[in-house]
């Protein structure tokens, strides 16, 4: 009988079908059916992403800036989406009424994307004041995220039961690089043709443009979530009542020291907002198509650096690591806010360093929101996590906007460095995230100390 022939490791594309049966082997599991309803939502990962970057991030910053918008108005745009998803306390309130709950989150996200792409994108073409333009923007972003709020807890623990923890760490890895890979070239693309119409003078056409590939986008990212199952349930204990929304998970004290975690990431890493895009865009006059093509550096370091924080958290407790990656992305604000037109090259190098910290942090909260949760009413306690969050992300915007407003054209020198209010307000940032890495690594130690599987 002749040896079994194994194949050549030199021969071309050997390195890519080794990567991706390696990716497949962790989150590809024989006899479990929810195999394909992962690939699904690795699909619909990909495609909310990238919606959400035609048609927000950058492309945003620049649709406000047409229509005249000032730094107060950025921050209360800001405030006004992190005060929208303060709703999501109420979500489970109205989902856990619902045995099934799949036609109802994909009514509520056609709802939402018709808004979010298509009204948004009508409203700049209204023969209106701009004042008033803005007001239906505003109006419009709150109805977004207040739809997306009510629908984000019922969607995580949807999807989240086809992804047990055996399989988490690898299928989030997965997820991170792809998206990294599919967000950076369709943004490096969508920059380039917009900064194509931007010199011809139409950069209005060219925002458009972007939103009527996103609506092509949507269209699939609905068949996904038609095509993709939905796992019967756990059975609540009792139904929820309006007073457990606010009084139960307060109850939980070890769930609050995760809650707390996330309430510190996300006001501080809020704080910066729409500011510093408007920076680079307005002050730097810093094209789109180069802030795009550093931040497609990320996916570079994603390749890189994802094996490495992937082994870090497959070894430890989530909160230990996301310490050491909070702690490592101070820096990253502290260079930020020294670039200028003379020491240009540190945006690259603060960015760069900043990828390389948010492969680990946001690996870690794909997964943190389920550290120490109590396993009944599971939609009551995401529901509350992600509204503290929001709530802090809104502290956060406010502490921005109250800063820029009162601080709006201030400039000064300090070592040869031209200095304005937002370059301040990012030295503040990069210090405390310092201080928030140290408060996880005190909570994971507390945690450690009473046992507290993390």
């Amino acid at each position: 009988m002749q040896a079994e022939e194994k194949p050549d490791k030199r021969a071309p594309g050997a390195s890519i079908t080794r990567l991706y049966r390696k990716f497949e082997t962790h989150w590809m599991v024989p006899g479990d059916d929810s195999s394909a309803d992962r690939f699904v939502l690795i699909q619909y990962n990909i495609t909310a992403n990238v919606i959400a970057n035609l048609v927000g991030g950058n492309f945003f910053a620049g649709l406000m800036l047409l229509l005249k918008a000032d730094n107060s108005f950025i921050g209360l745009m800001t405030m006004i989406i992190f005060g929208a998803n303060l709703l999501q306390l109420f979500s489970p309130y109205v989902l856990e009424r619902f045995e099934r709950r799949k036609k109802l989150l994909i009514g509520l996200r056609v709802a939402m994307q018709s808004i979010n792409i298509v009204f948004i994108g009508i409203v700049p073409l209204l023969p209106l004041s701009y004042s008033t333009k803005l007001t239906l923007l505003a109006l419009s972003v709150f109805l977004v995220n207040a739809l997306g709020a009510l629908m984000s807890p019922g969607y995580s623990v949807w999807h989240m039961a086809h992804i047990p923890q055996r399989v988490r760490v690898s299928f989030f890895s997965v997820v991170s690089m792809l998206n990294g890979i599919f967000v950076a070239v369709m943004n490096l693309a969508a920059s380039r043709v917009l900064d194509s119409f931007k010199q011809a003078g139409n950069e209005l056409l060219g925002l458009e443009l972007l939103r009527i590939v996103a609506l092509a986008i949507a269209v699939y990212d609905i068949y996904l979530l038609i095509k993709l199952r939905e796992l019967p349930r756990t059975a609540p204990g009792r139904k929820i009542k309006f007073t457990d929304l606010v009084v139960k998970p307060w109850k939980e004290r070890v769930y609050l020291r995760t809650v707390l975690v996330v309430v510190m990431w996300s006001m501080i890493a809020n704080i910066p907002g729409s500011y510093y895009t408007v920076y680079l865009l307005k002050d730097l006059n810093v094209s789109y198509s180069y802030i795009t093509l550093i931040n497609m550096m990320n996916v570079v370091v994603l390749i890189a650096f994802m094996p490495l924080w992937r082994k870090l958290f497959s070894r430890r407790s989530w909160l230990k690591p996301l310490s050491w990656a909070m702690m490592l992305f101070a820096p990253h604000y502290l260079m930020l806010a020294l670039v200028s037109p003379q020491l240009m090259w540190l945006y690259p190098v603060g960015s760069i360093w900043a990828y390389i910290c948010m492969v680990g942090i946001s690996l870690a909260f794909t997964s943190v929101a389920y550290v120490n949760i109590p396993h009944e009413n599971q939609t009551l306690f995401i529901g509350f996590y992600s509204t503290m969050s929001n709530l802090g992300a809104l502290v956060g915007a406010f502490l921005s906007r109250t800063f820029m407003t009162a601080f709006e054209g201030t400039s000064f020198m300090l070592l040869g460095i031209p200095f304005g209010e937002k370059q301040v307000m990012m030295m503040a940032v990069g210090f405390l995230m310092l201080g928030a890495g140290l408060a996880v690594r005190a909570i994971y130690n507390r945690n450690s100390l009473g046992r507290v599987e993390t």
